[in-house]
């Protein structure tokens, strides 16, 4: 029995060996996979903290260039801004050497290292372009601002980019008529729109029912006067047409310079008068047309039946080939939509003419849209108290006519 232990121990010495060997191998063969696994895994993180870097370097450099883009904007603006603030137009030249110093001047308060380009010219509202080198100085209407900042960058050099070049540009429109000629039609709605009194409609010294009512209507009257005599007085080469219309339209007056004619036509006392005697306004309920929907299309542009539009009063009789023409729009911008004044307006501005509107009661999305060329919506809120209707007309003619420079804006 002792032999047999001692054999079967004597023959497994070699196998236990064996058994040994085979795990040193395997643990031999684990420790190389995982050294050729910490080698691969160290090449990865050496190549990707190479792209973090990268990244990191380019975000960087992205921020500052967006930065100095910014800047560039924000000094563009303010330069196109302050240059059409005082941007004057007539009709021997504009003031460009003031308005090229002024945009130098503010320009350089924000980027006084770099030269910017400026130009005069004008802004289509329509195709919403710009035009630099106009001809006619009454047709400048925008100041353009472009300039161009080239910079070191910071980490851009390690990738091939030793510097960024950031532009900006800006246009602006605004600036003021301060001379002619120009041929000015003023158009008038004759609805019992703008007739509606309000409670304390009256002014001190004047009894209802003895005197007409202080409405809307009346304030335009004391403010169109007002403006027809200022632009007389200042303005020797313009002239002003007079035209109503509901249904249909009627035309006041042709283009003149006669102040009295102009103030005739706004007579209150006169039968069929143009703006109502307080008898006559209740006599007809309101209106010349009660209850008659405005055709605006018609009134912008006239037909081939008769009927006299803005625009064939402004190339009609008295007219200039060389003026600019104006067509002065008011109305509450209720309107019939034949025909289509939207259509019209674009080929009115198409055609060179400026259009300016004046709403009154609430905002018109569709009297905004009729505004082109140099034209501008103003709003007249009615029914309201007499001074705030009679201030809101005068402001608006005061900035139609060029007494004072419209408010510079950003178009682009």
């Amino acid at each position: 029995m002792w032999r047999n232990v001692r054999s079967h121990s004597r023959h497994d010495v070699p196998s236990r060996a064996a058994s040994l060997r085979r795990k040193r191998a395997a643990r031999a063969h684990r420790l190389g996979r995982r050294s050729r696994r910490t080698g691969t895994v160290l090449i990865l993180v050496a190549i990707l903290m190479i792209v973090f870097v990268a990244m990191a370097a380019f975000a960087i450099d992205l921020g500052v260039r967006v930065q100095h883009r910014a800047a560039l904007q924000k000094a563009v603006d303010a330069a196109a801004l302050a240059g059409v603030g005082v941007l004057e137009r007539n009709g021997f030249a504009a003031n460009e050497h003031l308005t090229r110093a002024v945009v130098g001047q503010y320009f350089a308060q924000n980027q006084p290292a770099l030269t910017p380009e400026v130009e005069l010219g004008r802004w289509n509202r329509i195709t919403r372009t710009f035009t630099p080198n106009v001809t006619s100085p009454l047709a400048i209407n925008a100041v353009r601002v472009q300039a161009a900042w080239q910079y070191d960058s910071l980490f851009g050099k390690a990738l091939g980019a030793a510097t960024y070049r950031s532009t900006a540009e800006s246009v602006a429109i605004g600036g003021r008529d301060v001379g002619g000629p120009r041929d000015i039609v003023l158009l008038i709605d004759q609805t019992a729109a703008l007739l509606t009194p309000h409670p304390d409609a009256y002014a001190p010294g004047e009894q209802a029912p003895h005197d007409y009512p202080l409405n809307a209507k009346r304030a335009l009257r004391e403010a169109a006067l007002t403006f027809i005599d200022d632009t007389l007085a200042d303005f020797p080469d313009d002239q002003i047409a007079v035209s109503g219309f509901a249904e249909h339209t009627e035309v006041e007056l042709a283009l003149t310079r006669n102040s009295a004619a102009l103030h005739g036509a706004f007579d209150i006392d006169r039968p069929g008068a143009f703006i109502y005697a307080h008898a006559e306004y209740q006599a007809q309920s309101g209106g010349r047309y009660p209850g008659a929907i405005p055709r605006l299309g018609l009134a912008l542009d006239g037909d081939s039946e008769g009927q006299m539009g803005g625009r064939q009063i402004a190339v009609g009789v008295n007219a200039r080939h060389d003026a600019k023409k104006m067509l002065i729009l008011v109305s509450t911008g209720d309107t019939d939509p034949q025909p289509d004044p939207q259509a019209i307006v674009a080929q009115l501005a198409a055609d060179g003419f400026d259009v300016y509107t004046i709403t009154t009661g609430a905002p018109s999305a569709l009297m905004r849209s009729l505004a082109v060329g140099d034209g501008r919506n103003y709003v007249v809120p009615a029914p309201a108290a007499y001074a705030t209707m009679l201030a809101a007309f005068h402001e608006a003619f005061d900035r139609i006519g060029g007494r004072q420079p419209t408010h510079p804006k950003l178009v682009k």
